[in-house]
């Protein structure tokens, strides 16, 4: 057999962590610190999806002959559904707000979001004591707010994609965009 079954996984569970911009990034399997905080619950069955976006050229030489593509504005966006009415998400939701938050609901008032809010944010899955995670090297944006539904018949969520900004060039000229880990985590 050609390939490596101990490199493909089926992840158990699963976390987004959303911190303010001077959070600091966990390293190997450590636990986030408390300037992280997680979303909740999430849909598993929508899991994490990533998009990376390009606009690209093609050009021909007479006789339709293909000579160059040119790629550029890369862009890489990440999805995920949450499942939790928590004030995470509407940090995350409705930057700006003003509800406070109780043990048994919340209350205040919601405002037209600041579209341009900034925050770091973190994936991870596990599956018993293996985990993997990226977290971002700069910051995220909510690019889009995904449906939000509540109704008789399903489970009220939100589904939020995020663009994810690269960090300042490093001194090869490389755009860090994540740092990532996966092997054991750490107690």
């Amino acid at each position: 057999m050609a390939g490596d079954p101990s490199k493909a996984a089926v992840w158990a569970n699963a976390d987004v962590y959303i911190g303010p911009l001077t959070a600091t990034n966990p390293t190997g399997g450590a636990a986030f610190s408390d300037d992280w905080d997680a979303v909740g619950l999430l849909s598993g069955d929508d899991g994490f999806g990533e998009q990376i976006a390009t606009d690209s050229s093609d050009f021909f030489a007479w006789g339709g002959i293909l000579v160059a593509t040119t790629r550029k504005n890369f862009k890489l966006t990440r999805t995920f559904t949450a499942y939790e009415d928590n004030a995470t998400m509407f940090d995350l939701w409705w930057p700006g707000h003003d509800v406070t938050f109780g043990e048994s609901g919340y209350e205040g008032d919601l405002y037209v979001p600041d579209l341009q809010a900034k925050f770091k944010i973190a994936f991870e899955t596990r599956s018993g004591s293996q985990i993997k995670r990226v977290v971002s090297a700069n910051y995220a944006q909510l690019d889009e707010r995904g449906e939000s539904k509540e109704g008789e018949n399903d489970l009220a969520s939100r589904a939020a994609t995020v663009a994810i900004y690269p960090a300042a060039a490093d001194s090869d000229g490389k755009l860090k965009l994540f740092h990532t880990y996966r092997g054991a985590a750490e107690s």
